[in-house]
């Protein structure tokens, strides 16, 4: 029995159970004291503890006895202690990440040493012992003074805990302590951010965040806590585009806290569009479920507020083009709004202000939020262009817009430009291109030189080109624009600049660009596009390298030797664009080297350039020794300042190393691991500057002590980088990766008990209900075995789905030694679907209580729970197991002859009772009534004194059962004869009498008859009364054989005969195939003469050779027609002659259709075969 004493603070005292305190020491017992003692426990301060300790090793007897008051010899073996445990300095309120310390007092310690080899101090929080969910890195301390000993832990889940402190190996028992946790600090990344309610935003509305403040345990922060700094400041809001452009928000503030313990933030988004929005906490890391999708819709139309804008930017149009302008419907904050809004407009000329009407208006939306407005210009002039809300009917501010008719005849298809800076550029030099105006029919069309407008635009964005365009004049064409039939060569075309009202219809674009890149330039006459309406496109490329501006390499100036370093230039032009492609022009050499050791070829070693497609260019060199180098960039002879620069060459242990770190964790569990365990840090200080955020977890940092713990629900691989600065200021970064591991599978809500029947697969349908798994990873394929330790698990039938997807897949197999082992394999809802169907049978004829091992397995361990179930028994009847006939052999005594014999009879003669196999009771308890009969004759048995009393007689004449009245054991035994005798007893003592059972009768055969009775008991022990049921009884008949024993003399002598006729047999056998050997010799030999012989005669039919041949020379031939009979079938007396052989003739015949027997006739034998 283990003592388990538990209180609210103190000490707790667990002392060791009396078999295991000493092994021939034996405690007395305290069992009715223990509740009082728990009681007042509480009240008890160490010293009283101590004391109390002393108090009950006093009451332990100097000379215990055992329960048979036999004395039990006390040993010199060392005696195991008793232990206390209490919180160090009564501090039993923690913060998530402290350290939490229980003290262990050892009592009656008297060997130090052994205690520290063999004690194994554990702690369990809520049955999950050592690290879990709770607590992580328990560890006993026994070094030192045993009265500093002591087990620490760090709690990491917040709430009030009872911990159970126990030593597996000395079986002290378990003492309890109580403790209670409070969340430690806000942790930005581990804090959880979402929308408060979110159904959309509308610009200049006010968004809500809802934030739950967690600490780096997954512990909420409790309502009320104060939150670090200035709660104001501590959080912050970002928005950007979806390609990372960044978007304002405005109002930002911080409410406090909410009624259901959460912290709530509130902005007012202003522009429309799709956003991520990011929460920031006070280290400026990202909270958790950050970046939000915000979508801010546009605000309702404000007129006031909507622009309007010309089509390729130019308000001077061409006669009998259209008039095209974009009106776009703006929301109080500039944001389009897609809505169709009716708008109309009005035309005014100018100078007349009279109105013009427009008959082809058009308003039609291009895109959301904007209008196109257009009509066809007839008149030249200029006009005036007024929009109003036709709704309201009322001009909207904002809305006149002023545009010039001309009069001219470009035609954008046949007008083309052309020229070498239409299509590239050097950047820094001026280029230029031609226009040329033609009309639809291909003749030139001169416009003003203000009609032309040329847009160079660049397609980054980033800077614009602007032109300088000049009219053509030619010599034959006049002033206003009038030619004759010769134009002249284009050489004599002058440039007319400055004059804008000249009419041409050739010009001149030039331009100086500044930005190499991708240009597109728009070419326009008044409104009408060159080029189909399309743009040229145009290239700047970096003019010529500059020198002065390029250099500038990039290098660390102190590097390890026998390392390929790097230093990186910047080749520029005038126009700090960079230049690429120019790595075979650079060069970088040595030009200084302060070493040790004498300089020679082989001391500094350097590659060539590469090219990084960005205007810079990487070059790498070794240096072999330690010392200064003096180094140059020279670009096409030229050198690149600074020249030279100088490289300090240092030994390995200047320089900090680091490597990349591997660790694991159980999920909803924490780990602790030194970061720069495996680095080298030189000068052995060190800084970490710089440690990122892993994406599924927190890092937290105790001294260069690091603890990582996963977000709750998350498994997989997780790693976050860091960097460190040495005492001289190297800074170096590595990385942390971290394998988050799925707990093996839980069982979950297992029944208490489960009830089936003997012999009878239960439950009768479906299958036992209540067994569940659960695994985080509902992906992973699993593995559960259900094995029963004296029965089966089965899988009853389930129902198929129609449609099944690669989560329903399920293995299902037979495994183990024995093949009892029921093996499921699949992804955790197709085993969940498999376990509602388990069944239960139990091994023939067991009952009473079972359980059902279950193993849930994953690839990184094995979870195993047990299921107890009770079988309840059945009664089944009694087996006889007796041959049909037994011979009575053997001599007769004077009981009579022994009926069964073990050495005689091969076959079974006894009582098996099925359900004393499973028995829970005394198997003695358990009674049959044996009935032994004989039709004729008399049964002759000893039964034990124990049983005599329930023994029954028949006699001859009398067919009724009689008990008995009077007798007199002699040896503990009674012997009884009778016709019949019917007794009760156990299956041994039924078995000892059919082994000792005797018959005395006549010599002709008799029937013995044999019943067995259970009496209604089937394993109901120790209280049969709601287990007993009817009776059942089993009867067999066995038939008795007397047979006449044979003296040895006759039996010597039948063996005798036996054998020699044997071997007689055996000679005469031999004989006879001696002479059938011989006879079939002779014949071979007679026949081979007799064909050796015809070989010189003619040719004769077998008719005339019969006649002819003497008498003396017939054997072996056939002389009768018979003589042709063969197997195959009959064949014709007389043949044919032939030219075949006598021989031949022979070999065709069968042999075996002729026998000579040796008679002088020679006369053909028919096989009796035939």
């Amino acid at each position: 029995m283990q003592h388990q004493h538990a209180c609210s603070g103190g000490y707790r005292l667990a002392v060791p159970s009396p078999t295991n305190r000493n092994a021939n020491f034996l405690l007395p017992n305290t069992e009715g004291r223990k509740s009082k003692s728990m009681a007042n426990s509480a009240a008890l301060s160490p010293r009283s503890i101590l004391a109390l300790t002393g108090l009950l090793l006093c009451l332990a007897p100097p000379h215990p006895f055992t329960a048979q008051g036999q004395q039990v010899p006390i040993t010199n073996a060392p005696l195991m202690p008793w232990f206390a445990f209490s919180w160090l300095g009564y501090k039993s309120s923690f913060r998530a990440g402290d350290t939490a310390v229980i003290m262990i007092r050892a009592l009656d310690l008297s060997d130090a040493d052994l205690v520290r080899r063999t004690a194994s101090f554990s702690a369990t929080v809520n049955n999950k012992a050592g690290n879990s969910t709770y607590i992580t890195d328990v560890a006993a301390h026994l070094e030192g003074d045993p009265a500093s000993w002591n087990l620490t832990f760090v709690p990491i889940r917040a709430g009030d805990f009872v911990v159970s402190v126990a030593e597996e190996r000395l079986s002290i028992g378990v003492s309890t302590l109580q403790y209670s946790v409070a969340a430690a600090g806000v942790h930005p990344s581990a804090s959880l951010v979402s929308w408060m309610y979110y159904s959309g935003c509308v610009a200049g509305s006010k968004a809500f965040l809802s934030v739950i403040p967690r600490d780096a345990f997954g512990n909420n922060v409790t309502r009320g806590t104060d939150m670090p700094g200035a709660a104001g400041e501590y959080f912050r809001v970002e928005g950007s585009y979806g390609n990372g452009t960044a978007g304002e928000f405005l109002d930002f503030h911080y409410n406090g806290w909410t009624e259901d313990g959460s912290l709530s933030l509130e902005f007012v988004p202003t522009v429309a569009g799709d956003f991520l929005v990011r929460v920031y906490g006070g280290d400026n890391r990202a909270l958790r479920g950050s970046p939000l999708l915000l979508t801010v819709k546009p605000g309702p139309l404000d007129t006031a507020k909507s622009t309007c804008s010309w089509k390729h930017g130019t308000n001077v149009l061409q006669i009998f083009s259209k008039l095209e302008i974009f009106i776009n419907q703006m929301d109080s904050y500039g944001n389009l709004v897609p809505e169709i809004h009716p708008f109309d407009a009005g035309v005014v000329e100018r100078a007349s202000n009279l109105s013009v009407p427009v008959v082809d208006l058009l308003i039609e939306v291009v895109a959301e939020g904007v209008q196109l407005l257009s009509f066809k210009l007839v008149e030249p002039g200029e006009f005036v262009l007024t929009m109003f809300d036709a709704r309201l009917n009322q001009r909207i501010p904002n809305m006149v817009y002023i545009y010039d008719v001309f009069v001219g005849y470009c035609d954008g298809s046949n007008s083309l430009a052309n020229g070498s800076g239409i299509a590239q550029s050097v950047a820094g030099s001026v280029s230029s291109f031609m226009v040329y105006l033609e009309d639809q029919y291909r003749t030139p069309s001169p416009v003003e030189t203000a009609m032309l407008q040329v847009q160079i635009l660049s397609k980054n964005g980033k800077s614009d080109v602007n032109p300088i365009i000049s009219a053509l004049r030619e010599p034959n064409v006049s002033m206003d624009g009038s030619s004759s039939s010769d134009q002249g060569p284009a050489d004599h075309q002058k440039i007319i600049a400055g004059n804008t009202t000249l009419k041409a219809s050739h010009f001149n674009v030039s331009y100086t660009p500044e930005i190499a890149g991708e240009y597109d330039i728009w070419v326009l006459c008044g409104n009408i596009v060159l080029n189909n309406g399309n743009p040229y496109a145009m290239t700047v490329s970096p003019g010529a390298v500059n020198t002065s501006l390029s250099g500038a390499p990039l290098f660390d100036p102190m590097v390890k030797r026998l390392v390929r370093n790097e230093i990186t230039v910047r080749l520029l032009d005038s126009s700090m664009n960079p230049v690429v492609s120019l790595e075979p022009k650079l060069r970088l050499h040595l030009t200084s080297a302060n070493i040790t050791t004498m300089m020679n070829t082989s001391s500094f070693i350097a590659e060539e350039f590469v090219n990084n497609k960005d205007g810079s260019y990487t070059a790498r060199y070794v240096a072999i020794y330690l010392g200064s180098y003096g180094m140059c960039v020279q670009f096409d002879n030229v050198q690149l300042a600074p020249c030279p620069f100088e490289v300090h060459v240092l030994a390995d242990e200047y320089f900090s190393e680091v490597q990349n770190d591997s660790i694991s964790v159980w999920e909803d569990e924490s780990v602790s691991f030194d970061l720069l365990s495996n680095d080298y840090i030189a000068g052995g200080q060190v800084q970490v500057v710089n440690l990122s955020s892993p994406l599924h977890g927190s890092v937290v940092d105790y001294n260069q002590s690091y603890r990582y713990t996963p977000f709750k629900g998350f498994f997989g691989n997780d790693s976050f980088s860091y960097t460190v600065s040495d005492k001289h200021s190297n800074v170096v970064s590595g990385a942390v990766f971290i394998s988050v591991l799925c707990r093996p599978p839980e069982f979950i809500s297992l029944p208490k008990q489960l009830h089936v029947t003997e012999d009878i697969i239960g439950p009768k349908f479906g299958g036992f209900l209540g067994i569940e798994i659960i695994y985080s990873d509902t992906t992973e394929n699993l593995s559960v075995t259900a094995r029963a330790q004296s029965g089966n698990v089965l899988l009853a039938p389930m129902p198929m789905k129609l449609q099944q997807t690669p989560d329903d897949v399920l293995s299902v197999s037979r495994g183990g030694s024995s093949g009892k082992e029921l093996k499921l394999q699949g992804m955790v809802e197709a085993i969940n679907g498999a376990l509602k169907f388990l069944k239960y049978l139990g091994n023939e004829d067991f009952y009473g209580n079972d359980v059902i091992m279950l193993y849930a397995m994953n690839r990184n361990g094995m979870k195993h729970a047990e299921l107890p179930i009770f079988v309840e028994p059945i009664n089944d009847p009694p087996v006889i197991l007796a041959p049909k006939s037994i011979f009575l052999g053997g001599k007769e005594s004077r009981e009579g002859y022994q009926i069964f014999g073990k050495q005689r009879d091969a076959s079974a003669f006894s009582i098996v009772e099925p359900d004393l196999r499973h028995y829970p009771g005394n198997k003695s308890h358990l009674l049959l009534e044996l009935s032994l009969e004989v039709f004729e004759g008399t049964l002759v048995m000893t039964l034990p004194a124990g049983i005599v009393a329930t023994a029954e007689l028949m006699t001859d004449g009398n067919n009724h059962w009689q008990s008995l009245q009077t007798y007199v054991a002699i040896a503990h035994h009674f012997v009884l004869r009778g016709t019949g005798i019917r007794f009760r007893g156990d299956v041994l003592d039924c078995n000892n009498v059919m082994q000792r059972l005797f018959y005395q009768g006549p010599s002709h055969d008799t029937m013995l008859s044999i019943t067995v009775n259970d009496l209604g008991n089937y394993g109901c022990y120790p209280d049969c009364s709601e287990m007993i049921s009817r009776p059942l009884s089993t009867a067999k008949t066995v038939r008795l054989v007397k047979t006449k024993s044979m003296n040895s003399r006759r039996s010597i002598l039948m063996g005798s005969a036996i054998a020699i006729e044997i071997l007689a047999m055996l000679c005469l056998g031999g004989v006879l195939l001696y002479f059938l050997l011989k006879c079939m010799n002779a014949l071979k030999g007679k026949q081979r003469d007799q064909v050796e012989n015809e070989m010189h005669k003619p040719e004769q039919t077998p008719l005339r050779q019969h006649m002819s041949a003497p008498p003396s020379d017939d054997a072996g031939y056939c002389s009768a027609p018979a003589a042709v009979l063969s197997f195959g079938g009959n064949r014709p007396s007389f043949r044919q002659r032939s030219s075949r052989s006598c021989k031949q003739e022979m070999e065709l015949q069968p042999l075996s259709g002729i026998r000579n027997d040796g008679n002088q006739n020679a006369q053909p034998v028919v096989d009796k075969d035939k």
